[in-house]
C-alpha cells in the first residue's frame, strides 16, 4: 500500500516517539540524586544478603553435623546390634552338642536332623545362611540344603573366614557369596568336639533390610572398612565403591582377598569431588553434603550424609526475611519520598495512553483514505457505468414520450431509478467506509461486510479478471462493519497485487460453538520465508513500494474486536490468512 510522506512521519511517531519521550521523562525527573540513592540502597542490600548467608550458611552446618551425629549413633547402634546378634548364634552354635556330633559321626539322620534345625533357625532369626564346615572346609551341614544352590559338599576352604576362624577360632569376613553373589557379613567360629574332630560353623548376615530401614529414617548411610571400601549402604550402587582414591597396588591386594568380586573399588563421585565435608572448615564451592561419623569397635565406620539444600535454605530464608523486614522499613520510607512522582507519573501516562490511542484511530482513518485513493479509478469506473446508462435512458424517454409511447417511456424511467439506486450504494459505501470508525461494537453480518467490499473492489476484481469465490453462508460476529470490511479491502487487495491477472481467491466461513473462522486463501506465489517471520511487524512488506502497515492494522482491528489474524504458513500454493472473530449468534 502506498502512503504519503506525511503518513509515514505519523506512523513512526506512533510507533516511536511515546515511548522515548516516556523513557526521557522518566529519567529526567529521577534525577541523578534519586539514582545514586537507589543504586547506594541496592548495593547495601546485596551486601546485607551475603552476609545474611555466609551467617545462615555456618549455622546451618553446624546444626546439621549436631543433628547428624544423633542419627550416626543411632545407626551404628542398629548395626551393631544386628551383627552382635549373629555372633551370639555363631558363639552359641560353636559348643552346640549337635554341631559336634555331626562332625563326629557323620551319618543321614544326624545330618538331616541339623539341616532341619540350621534351616528353623535361619528363618527364625531373618540370617542368609548358617552352615557347618569340617576341618577340610568342605559344608557338611546347612540351612539351605533344600535350595538349589545349597552349599552341601561345597568347599570354602579358600575362604579367609574358614582358615583364620580354624587357626584362631573365630574370624569376620565382608564378601560377595560364591554362588548367590550376594554381599554379606560371613561370621565363623570354630567347632572343637571332645572326639577331636574340628570344624568351622558359618553365619552370613544380609543387610537388605537393615539398608531399607536406613534408607527411610537416616537417608544416605554406609558402613566401611579400614581400607574405606563402602560395604553396607542405603544406597546400594555405592557398594564396594570408596570414600578415597586407592593406589593400583591398594585396590590389586583387596582384590586379591577374593571378596569384591568384580567391584571396580572405584572413588565414589561425591567424595571424589569433595561434595562431602565432615567439618565446616572443609566448605568449598562444591559442598552439596555434610557427614558424620561413628567408630565401629573392629575400627569399620558408620557415616550418615544429609544433602545441605534444605537446610541452607531454611537458614538463609531466615536471615533473608530478616534483612527484607530492615529493608522494607527503609524502602517505606523512600515509597513515601517517591508517592507523589509516582502520582505525577501515572498522570502522564494516562496523557500518553490517550494520545496512543488517538495516533491509533488517526493510523487506520489514514489507511483507509490511502485505501480509497488506490480503488479511487476503479470506483469512478464503477459510478460512470450507470451514470451513462441513466444519461442514454434520459433521452430514450423524452423521445418516447414525445411521439406518445408511455408505456415505453415508464419503463426506461424505471430503469433510471434502478441505475441511480445502484450508484447511490456505491457513494453510501464510499461515505460508509471513509467514515472514522466510532469503536461501538456490536452484530455484524459477514455477509453484508464482503457485499460492501465485493461494491468498493468491483472494477479492481473484473479488470483483473480474479475469480473471487465467497461461500454464501451469512454469520453474524461481534465487530463494527466499517473496519470489518477495512481488514477485508486489505487483504483481498494484497491477494490481487500478488496474483496478477486471473487468479483466484476462495473465502470460506466455518461456524463454531462461540467462534467464527473465516479463511482467505488466494493462488498467488505465497509468502517469502524471511518475510513470513516478521509478517505483523510494522514496517515489514513484501512489496517494493510497501510500507509494512496494513497487515499490522488489520491485525490490530480484529485482536480489537476479541478475534485474532493469523497467516497459515503450512497451505500449500499461495497464502493463506486466517481470521477468527466472536459469534454474535
Amino acid at each position: 500500500m502506498r502512503f504519503s510522506a506525511q503518513f509515514v512521519s505519523v506512523v513512526r511517531f506512533f510507533a516511536y516517539g511515546p515511548c522515548m519521550e516516556s523513557w526521557r521523562t522518566s529519567l529526567g525527573r529521577l534525577g541523578r540524586r534519586n539514582v545514586a540513592f537507589a543504586a547506594f540502597a541496592l548495593l547495601a542490600f546485596g551486601l546485607a544478603i551475603l552476609l545474611s548467608d555466609h551467617l545462615a550458611t555456618q549455622r546451618a552446618i553446624a546444626g546439621e553435623m549436631d543433628r547428624l551425629g544423633n542419627v550416626a549413633r543411632l545407626t551404628a547402634s542398629s548395626y551393631q546390634r544386628q551383627v552382635d546378634k549373629f555372633r551370639l548364634v555363631a558363639t552359641t552354635l560353636s559348643t552346640d552338642s549337635d554341631v559336634a556330633h555331626l562332625l563326629d559321626v557323620r551319618t543321614g539322620d544326624t545330618e538331616r536332623l541339623l539341616n532341619e534345625r540350621l534351616a528353623n533357625l535361619s528363618t527364625a532369626l531373618d540370617a542368609s545362611v548358617i552352615y557347618l564346615l569340617d576341618a577340610k572346609g568342605t559344608t557338611i551341614a546347612s540351612s539351605n540344603w533344600q535350595q538349589a544352590d545349597s552349599f552341601l559338599n561345597e568347599n570354602y576352604r579358600f575362604r579367609d573366614y574358614f582358615t583364620q576362624a580354624l587357626a584362631r577360632g573365630d574370624w569376620e569376613q565382608f564378601a560377595l557369596g560364591t554362588r548367590s553373589r550376594v554381599p554379606g557379613l560371613f561370621v565363623a567360629r570354630r567347632v572343637k568336639t571332645r572326639g577331636g574332630s574340628t570344624g568351622v560353623i558359618v553365619v552370613k548376615i544380609r543387610f537388605d533390610r537393615l539398608e531399607r530401614e536406613w534408607a527411610s529414617s537416616a537417608g544416605s548411610a554406609f558402613v566401611d572398612n579400614r581400607q574405606g571400601v563402602i560395604l553396607v549402604s542405603s544406597t546400594p550402587e555405592w557398594r564396594f565403591q570408596t570414600i578415597r582414591k586407592l593406589e593400583d597396588a591398594e585396590q590389586a591386594a583387596l582384590r586379591a582377598q577374593v571378596e569384591f568380586g568384580d567391584g571396580k573399588l572405584s572413588q565414589n563421585e561425591l567424595f571424589a569431588n569433595k561434595s562431602v565435608i565432615l567439618d565446616s572448615r572443609e566448605l568449598n564451592r562444591n559442598t552439596a553434603f555434610v557427614a558424620a561419623k561413628e567408630t565401629l569397635p573392629n575400627g569399620w565406620s558408620v557415616f550418615v550424609l544429609s544433602p545441605l539444600n534444605d537446610a541452607l535454605a531454611s537458614a538463609r530464608t531466615l536471615g533473608r526475611l530478616f534483612v527484607v523486614v530492615i529493608a522494607g522499613l527503609i524502602g517505606g520510607l523512600f515509597a513515601f519520598y517517591l508517592s507523589r512522582r509516582r502520582a505525577i507519573i501515572a498522570a502522564q501516562q494516562r496523557e500518553n495512553e490517550g494520545r496512543i490511542a488517538d495516533l491509533k484511530d488517526r493510523l487506520m482513518q489514514s489507511n483507509k483514505l490511502s485505501t480509497l485513493g488506490q480503488i479511487a479509478a476503479g470506483v469512478g469506473h464503477e459510478l460512470n457505468q450507470p451514470l451513462t446508462a441513466i444519461g442514454i435512458r434520459v433521452q430514450n424517454a423524452i423521445k418516447l414520450m414525445t411521439i406518445g409511447r408511455q408505456d415505453e417511456a415508464a419503463n426506461a424511467l424505471h430503469e433510471i431509478s434502478t441505475l441511480t439506486s445502484r450508484a447511490g450504494a456505491i457513494t453510501a459505501e464510499l461515505r460508509h467506509f471513509s467514515r472514522r470508525a466510532d469503536r461501538r461494537m456490536g452484530a455484524v453480518s459477514l455477509q453484508a461486510a464482503l457485499a460492501g467490499t465485493q461494491l468498493l473492489l468491483g472494477d479492481r476484481i473484473r479488470s483483473t479478471k480474479t475469480n473471487l469465490v465467497v461461500e454464501p453462508d451469512d454469520v453474524r460476529v461481534i465487530g463494527e462493519q466499517g473496519r470489518l470490511e477495512q481488514v477485508f479491502v486489505n487483504l483481498i487487495q494484497n491477494a490481487i497485487d500478488a496474483m496478477g491477472d486471473g487468479g483466484r481467491i476462495d473465502i470460506t466461513v466455518a461456524r463454531g460453538a462461540e467462534q467464527i473462522v473465516v479463511t482467505i486463501r488466494d493462488t498467488g506465489p505465497g509468502i517469502a520465508p524471511h518475510v513470513r517471520a516478521k509478517l505483523f511487524q510494522p514496517f515489514t512488506s513484501s512489496k517494493d513500494d510497501g510500507v509494512g502497515l496494513g497487515l499490522v492494522i488489520c491485525r490490530d482491528i480484529i485482536l480489537e474486536f476479541g478475534g485474532d489474524l493469523t497467516h497459515n504458513p503450512s497451505h500449500g500454493e499461495g497464502a493463506e490468512f486466517v481470521m477468527t472473530l466472536k459469534s454474535a449468534q
